[in-house]
C-alpha cells in the first residue's frame, strides 16, 4: 500500500480532501485528534479502494474546522467524537450529537488540560 503523507493548512482542508475524493480517494478510513497543548493535530486518512493508496493528512487547528461530510457522509462518525471528547467544532456537520454523554460535558475529557 502507498501512503501520501501531507500537511496542510487548516484552511484548505475540505478543499483538500475534496480534491483526494475526485482523484478516486473514496474510501474515508479514519480521523483522529492529538492534544498538542495550545493547539489540536487532526489526521485523517482516506483510501483508493481499487490501487490501495491512501492519503494521511494532518493539520493544526485551534478550535474549529470544516466538515468532511459533505465529501465523506461516514467521516460524520469520527468528528462527533473528535468533537465530543476534544471540543473541535466541525462546521457543517449537520448531525452533532454526542456519541457517549446524553450531553457534551463541561470540559473536553481527552483535553490534556482535564484532570479525570
Amino acid at each position: 500500500m502507498t501512503q501520501i503523507p501531507t500537511r496542510i493548512a487548516a484552511d484548505q482542508w475540505a478543499l483538500h480532501f475534496a480534491k483526494l475524493a475526485m482523484n478516486e480517494m473514496t474510501w474515508f478510513d479514519f480521523l483522529t485528534v492529538i492534544d498538542r497543548g495550545e493547539s489540536l493535530e487532526i489526521i485523517a486518512r482516506v483510501v483508493n479502494i481499487e490501487t490501495t493508496e491512501s492519503a494521511l493528512v494532518s493539520t493544526t487547528v485551534m478550535h474549529e474546522i470544516a466538515s468532511l461530510t459533505a465529501t465523506y457522509p461516514g467521516a460524520g462518525w469520527y468528528e462527533r467524537e473528535a468533537q465530543e471528547m476534544f471540543g473541535v467544532t466541525f462546521s457543517g456537520l449537520a448531525d452533532g450529537r454526542p456519541l457517549l454523554h446524553g450531553s457534551y460535558p463541561q470540559e473536553s475529557p481527552m483535553r490534556k488540560s482535564v484532570t479525570l
